[in-house]
């Protein structure tokens, strides 16, 4: 993952205006299974008809959590239905179809495997059904998984054809997914037989080190000679026949993890100019068509915009490449991407409605923004300011900017935010287990489950019009079975309540302050 500031997850760069800190979302399954500021259990079966109107919250202070809100439901003519003072009025209408929702959801890294092995068979069991269950409190419905090592593993890095300095392997004769037998395949299965519709995408941090100029698998370059890139190719073409063959499907893959990162930190990283992006990505095409796989390539995987730290790394007399998801769409590898994939380190997410307007027929997907805190910060300010940077910055603008899929980053990690090496080392993953088999749901949890327990695959946004400026700012979703989708942040210091006019109906709910807030109806 990129560099991130040690301070509160608030001091991140803000998104911009028109993407305030609202969630609303009004869907299609009953809400059961959560109280408000306990832990929420799974839920029972669900019907997939659509339901009656109903809403819950989670509040920054933690003292509702996926709690039951009242919702009204009247005439927009009544004389009771925009009144009041507190009022923020939100008119949605399907006047203007946006993105169909692939899903939400988080990364499998070998470190979060490593942890969630740690619990008995039967508690794991139990969480990975909390978590992936399409009728569960949560319903996780894309996993990325790395190819070969990321930053977060619990030894060393590693690819999977590594080879003692000096020797190559150009015909992969020593290539193998055995690293991921022990632990990270065996839950990715766990995870499809909860979910059989689980989406699962891939993505390296590095080629293996003789495939590079560092001769190392931190920073340095692909080799620049067609005979790597083909080598490279039949990598990622065996990785997902392996994977396949194995039980799990790949359904997308990115080439490279964050390719203008060129100075990782202690950690397996590669700088990847657009040339050669694209370059890999026209052998590879063709190699995954020849093999009859239906992978997916989604571009760039990185940031919404430079970050300065890597723009300053820029070697000399080079472009830094700042329109670098442009730009690869711009190349002849283009009628190989299906999409772009970004993160959210830097900038906001109006950069993907940017790239949309320009490419509006490749899906846009955030596919890691990870919690982080200051050294120092207790359990309750990390709670609420990850949670409250991550409804302003991530869920919210991510979808109102076009998103066919959020992603946080690790599923789970320990308490000390790892095991991992180098990178972040006050990282949070959707939830910590302690060596004591303890489960905390963080704020990612609660943020995931407020789209992904609510939005079916398929949804479609519509236009919610709400005041500018104001202290709640809605995106809305119509599910496939019919039912309307609003969710929304209210950054406000004060509750307000908030006025839904669905054509001749109002759907009303009072959002606390400081508050992520979920409402469906019919």
């Amino acid at each position: 993952m990129s560099r991130r500031p040690r301070a509160r997850p608030v001091h991140r760069h803000p998104a911009g205006a028109g993407v305030v800190a609202v969630f609303i979302v009004a869907v299609l399954v009953a809400l059961t299974g959560c109280t408000g500021g306990g832990e929420p259990a799974p839920s029972g079966t669900e019907s997939t008809a659509a339901p009656q109107p109903a809403a819950v919250v989670t509040t920054a202070d933690g003292t509702a959590r996926l709690a039951d809100l009242p919702v009204s439901v009247g005439a927009a003519t009544s004389p009771a239905s925009t009144n009041q003072t507190d009022d923020v009025l939100i008119r949605v209408a399907p006047s203007r179809p946006g993105q169909r929702i692939t899903g939400f959801g988080a990364a499998l890294t070998h470190a979060s495997a490593a942890v969630l092995d740690t619990l008995p068979a039967g508690r794991r069991g139990s969480l990975m059904r909390e978590l992936f269950d399409p009728t569960g409190p949560v319903r996780l419905s894309v996993l990325r998984i790395p190819i070969g090592a990321s930053d977060f593993v619990p030894d060393r890095a590693f690819t999977l054809d590594d080879r003692p300095p000096g020797v190559t392997d150009w015909n992969l004769d020593h290539f193998s997914t055995a690293p991921d037998r022990k632990t990270l395949q065996p839950l990715l299965r766990q995870a499809l037989a909860v979910n059989p519709h689980l989406v699962v995408i891939a993505s390296p941090w590095s080629p293996p080190a003789w495939l590079k100029t560092s001769g190392s698998l931190e920073g340095g370059q692909l080799l620049d000679e067609q005979r790597a890139y083909d080598t490279y190719a039949d990598y990622f073409t065996r990785f997902i026949r392996d994977y396949q063959e194995a039980g799990i499907p790949i359904t997308a893959v990115t080439v490279q993890n964050e390719p203008q990162l060129r100075t990782p930190d202690g950690y397996p990283g590669t700088d990847m100019p657009v040339a050669q992006e694209a370059r890999l990505i026209e052998t590879l095409g063709p190699a995954l068509r020849k093999a009859e796989l239906d992978t997916d390539i989604l571009g760039y995987d990185h940031n919404w915009t430079l970050a300065p730290g890597d723009a300053a790394t820029t070697p000399s007399g080079r472009d830094a490449e700042r329109e670098y998801p442009s730009d690869l769409l711009g190349t002849a590898a283009a009628p190989w991407i299906s999409g772009t994939a970004f993160h959210c380190y830097n900038g906001d997410a109006s950069a993907q409605t940017y790239l949309a307007v320009r490419f509006p027929t490749r899906s846009i997907w955030v596919t890691e923004c990870s919690g982080s805190h200051s050294p120092d910060a207790d359990a309750a300010t990390v709670f609420s300011d990850t949670l409250t940077w991550q409804a302003t910055n991530l869920l919210i603008p991510a979808l109102r900017n076009r998103a066919t899929t959020v992603l946080t980053f690790n599923l789970a990690l320990d308490p000390d935010g790892g095991p991992h090496v180098g990178g972040c080392d006050t990282c949070t993953g959707v939830v910590t287990i302690g060596s004591d088999g303890a489960i905390t749901r963080n704020a990612e949890y609660y943020l995931l489950a407020h789209a992904g327990r609510y939005l079916q695959r398929g949804a479609v946004e519509v236009a919610a019009d709400a005041p500018p400026g104001g202290p709640i700012l809605p995106v809305a979703f119509r599910n496939p079975n019919g039912s309307g989708v609003v969710v929304a942040w209210n950054h406000d210091d004060q509750p307000h309540r908030l006025v839904l006019r669905v054509g001749a109906r109002t759907v009303t709910i009072r959002v606390p302050a400081h508050a992520l807030a979920s409402v469906r109806w019919r």
